[in-house]
């Protein structure tokens, strides 16, 4: 059977953000969505930040890259979260950029997320993925972030099906990489219902 033609697409991060929050405030969040469909993606330039600290990047290129809105909170937050990954990631050994992109399909096709992981670790013990959580509300917890954990799995599971994925939080500096066994059903629920929302804003 032919699947749907996607209704909403969201980030990984938007998504587990959706997933957190009560359903009250998820129907405005959804209907907001719907009618401006690209959203802002208030960590943008973190992402842009961090790629670039992984190429070689000066530090003054870096603060650059992060100054490079008009918001002050948004600067602030991502230079504290760049900070964060710096103190635990900047100078590990095999760090290097993750430039796979993937995506999950969920509800027949009707809601897709895009999934790509900032960077990864190569250790003798493996590869491992990590996707950045900078948000400082909802803040991500065990639960939060195996839903993150289990969507990266998903969206590469064929192109890179034996890496370690795993949820690091730039603001309290944790990192998860463990999946509850009810998490699938769960994000199938919360997917359902966001489709439902959407078709009827």
């Amino acid at each position: 059977m032919p699947e749907n033609l996607p209704v909403l697409t969201l980030s990984l991060n938007t998504f587990i953000r959706y997933y957190s929050i009560d359903h009250s405030k998820l129907i405005g969040e959804v209907s907001r969505r719907m009618l401006q469909p690209g959203g802002y993606e208030f960590y943008r330039l973190l992402s842009d930040a961090i790629k670039a600290q992984l190429r070689g990047a000066t530090e003054d290129e870096i603060r650059f890259i992060l100054g490079r809105t008009s918001n002050p909170s948004e600067e602030s937050y991502n230079k504290a979260a760049y900070e964060m990954f710096a103190s635990k990631y900047g100078k590990k050994r095999g760090l290097t950029e993750f430039d796979k992109k993937g995506q999950v399909t969920l509800c027949d096709g009707e809601l897709v997320i895009h999934v790509t992981p900032q960077f990864a670790v190569e250790a003798n013990s493996g590869f491992s993925v990590f996707n950045i959580w900078a948000a400082q509300h909802p803040e991500l917890d065990r639960a939060r972030a195996g839903v993150g954990v289990h969507l990266m799995q998903q969206a590469f599971r064929r192109t890179a099906p034996n890496y370690d994925y795993k949820m690091f939080d730039a603001v309290s500096g944790k990192t998860y990489s463990a999946v509850n066994n009810t998490t699938p059903q769960a994000i199938q629920n919360v997917a359902r219902t966001i489709v439902s929302l959407a078709k009827n804003t």
